[in-house]
């Protein structure tokens, strides 16, 4: 009875080894008829994801572009990927080819993270008219807040006053200036999003910061790249909380301060701030349900400002931080221009950057040389093209 058993086993065994070596071959067809640029070997069913190290993925590509140049070819399961280094052709895929290089390819944990299909956002939507909407939405209302108390440029001014403050508590001690930057730039976009900035000290506050930087790398990682290769898994049941724990506790913490702030909402009252304002634009769409404005795409918008633009301007900061230790010549200048501008006792405002030609180009310069998103977020093309 135990012979045929074993018998039987390796059977099955045998066919799935065979049924998904031909599911790969299926798959891999197209990656071979196409013209992809070369790339390391990739193996059946997992292709490059064992050859890649996710928890470094900047010095894993950039070893891989020592050996295959600046544009090279992957294959994440059975998705394949065109990886392009360099600003030659940085500039010719984005640039040169933009438009056909503006999509974003389907990302299936985001559904299954509580966004919905309907959940389109700015950073992660598709190239086309749902992303155009809800682009000159979101740069419209940053761009011109002067709605409800306070404009933007008052919040970052009054926000700067709250970070020196911090900032002059710790003279003389040694510290890591980070989790301040990313407190005040959290403060800001908060003030912008919610009308509401925390104390540096809230406990909510804290848990929600602690909670962001450990989700990143989270929708980027190993797992993540096997399920939105197999998005069939993701349909097991609890899998996804238990997959992206940290990013699932983010997302509940903004559901609940857009829950908290619609109680308080009005909308016979001008706009507060940008959740406001999109709330009233949902108001105005009820009945089309051509639009994008909806909670689903809400939530997603709020979720792509607090996950793109709060540790891309802190590190920014951070850089520009570090390089003015490391180039004091330089720090002296920006103070010099800032003494003859602005003055000792004096706010900065944008209307002073037209006069600061030196500090403005330093910022540029920070920008320019600093390592602040390393790995880009993915694009996908519209149609073939060639590189």
């Amino acid at each position: 009875m135990a012979l045929l058993f074993g018998d039987g086993l390796w059977s099955v065994v045998i066919f799935s080894a065979i049924f998904l070596l031909l599911v790969d071959l299926i798959f891999r067809r197209k990656f071979w008829t196409a013209r992809y640029p070369p790339g390391p070997m990739p193996l059946p069913g997992l292709g490059n994801l064992l050859q890649v190290d996710f928890e470094n993925m900047p010095y894993s590509l950039y070893k891989l572009r020592q050996r295959y140049g600046d544009v090279f070819s992957l294959q994440m399961a059975w998705k394949p990927v065109v990886v392009i280094n360099g600003l030659k052709a940085v500039r010719e895929v984005l640039v040169n080819c933009g438009e056909d290089t503006s999509d974003r390819p389907p990302i299936p944990i985001f559904n299954h993270l509580g966004f919905g299909h309907k959940s389109k956002g700015v950073v992660f939507a598709p190239y086309g008219s749902e992303w155009r909407e809800q682009r000159r939405f979101s740069v419209s209302t940053m761009r011109d807040f002067g709605l409800g108390k306070k404009s933007l440029e008052q919040w970052v001014t009054e926000e700067a006053g709250h970070l020196c403050e911090a900032l002059a508590k710790e003279a003389g001690h040694p510290f890591n200036p980070i989790t301040l930057l990313n407190k005040s730039v959290c403060n800001v976009i908060s003030s912008l999003i919610y009308a509401h900035r925390f104390e540096y000290e809230d406990p909510f506050f804290n848990k929600l910061l602690k909670t962001l930087q450990e989700c990143f790398g989270e929708d980027s990682g190993f797992i993540a790249e096997v399920l939105n290769a197999v998005p069939v898994l993701l349909r097991i049941p609890g899998l996804p909380g238990k997959a992206f724990p940290k990013l699932t506790a983010l997302v509940d913490s903004l559901d609940k301060m857009v829950i908290e702030h619609k109680t308080s909402w009005d909308p016979a009252q001008p706009p507060r701030d940008l959740t406001d304002a999109f709330l009233t634009e949902i108001e105005k769409a009820k009945g089309n349900p051509e639009s994008t404005f909806n909670d689903a795409n809400l939530r997603m918008v709020l979720f792509d400002l607090f996950t793109a633009g709060i540790m891309t301007t802190s590190t920014t900061l951070s850089w520009a931080l570090l390089l003015m230790i490391l180039h004091p010549d330089v720090q002296s200048r920006i103070h010099q221009e800032i003494d003859e501008v602005i003055g000792q006792g004096q706010h900065p405002e944008m209307a002073d950057q037209a006069s600061m030609p030196y500090t403005n180009a330093v910022i540029h310069e920070v920008q320019r040389f600093a390592d602040i998103v390393p790995v880009n977020i993915p694009h996908m093309t519209s149609r073939d093209i060639e590189v």
